[in-house]
């Protein structure tokens, strides 16, 4: 049977490849007409097999989120054959309604990012695209029955600001963003759900608290009225990765299960319907692929 569901994996990710917590077939960087995509891994588990692809490197935090190649890493999981994708990732919480360690199945999104090519279409008319619901809706059902069983301490909801990093927020910063609405900061979302959204790919992110946004001052956070140590914040956040492999193997198993409740493999219908696009998405990139490709040409 073929794989349709795939994995991002954010901060840490590159663990689980090194000591083996995922049982995975390397297949390696994919070439695509943005470059390659990072080491792309073919991973059994129980209820069936899903591809894994580390963000940041395979080895080490190598690459950070502003040089991460969004599109070959996404334009590769689509060429592959993949139709779902579930992402997570280290988030710092604006606000702390949340805890440290707890996982967070996001459902909207602020970019504030400003160096990244945020389409595949660049100069070509297309992409105009909704972009609600933010997150798949059926990968969110998925994942929330998923951490249900699981016993494990979630929200449902959270609003993630997308920055451009590599650098963290100012405390002045940090409350810019709370007066947007946003609960939580990260790196890595933006542009990767909205070029998951232009190949009609379903997309949600799974994300866990590593710590809090900056706030101007040396002292410890509070949590229920104690100052949080730094061991027991590093050792929540570090249980949050560990347990990814087993979440990753269920939800492998709940996803067939859970009905179908979004629009996300027709996202691009009007471009297709008014003859902009062809029905076939590898058709949509023939003529650009020249100038798709981001290499210096050869002195």
């Amino acid at each position: 049977m073929a794989v349709s569901l795939a994995c991002i994996g954010g901060r840490a990710a590159y663990h689980l490849l090194r000591e083996g917590a995922l049982l995975a077939e390397r297949l390696g960087p994919q070439s695509t007409p943005f470059g390659d995509s990072q080491p792309v891994y073919r991973c059994e588990s129980r209820f069936g097999e899903f591809l894994f692809l580390s963000r940041h490197g395979e080895a080490a935090y190598e690459r950070t989120p502003t040089f991460v190649n969004f599109r070959a890493n996404i334009f590769a999981l689509k060429e592959l054959g993949i139709r779902s994708i579930v992402s997570w990732s280290e988030t710092r919480g604006i606000s702390h309604n949340f805890t440290i360690g707890q996982y967070v199945i996001i459902d909207d999104l602020i970019d504030e990012t400003v160096s990244r090519p945020q389409t595949f279409f660049e100069n070509r008319g297309f992409g105009h695209i909704r972009q609600w619901p933010v997150f798949c809706p059926s990968l969110r059902a998925a994942l929330k029955r998923t951490l249900s069983e699981e016993d494990c301490e979630f929200a449902d909801r959270g609003v993630y600001v997308c920055v451009e990093g590599p650098r963290h927020e100012t405390p002045a910063e940090a409350r810019k963003y709370a007066t947007y609405g946003g609960e939580l900061l990260g790196q890595a979302l933006a542009p990767e759900v909205f070029l998951a959204r232009e190949l009609q790919i379903c997309y949600a992110s799974l994300c866990y608290v590593g710590r809090y946004a900056e706030d101007g001052s040396n002292y410890r956070p509070f949590e229920d009225g104690r100052a949080l140590d730094v061991t027991e914040e590093r050792q929540r956040a570090r249980m949050a990765v560990e347990r990814m492999p087993r979440l990753l193997e269920r939800f492998s198993d709940i996803l067939p299960r859970t009905p179908g409740a979004c629009h996300c493999e027709s996202s691009m219908a009007g471009h297709i319907e008014r003859g902009q696009l062809g029905p076939d998405w590898r058709t949509w990139f023939d003529d650009e692929s020249e100038d798709l490709n981001p290499h210096e040409p050869e002195p």
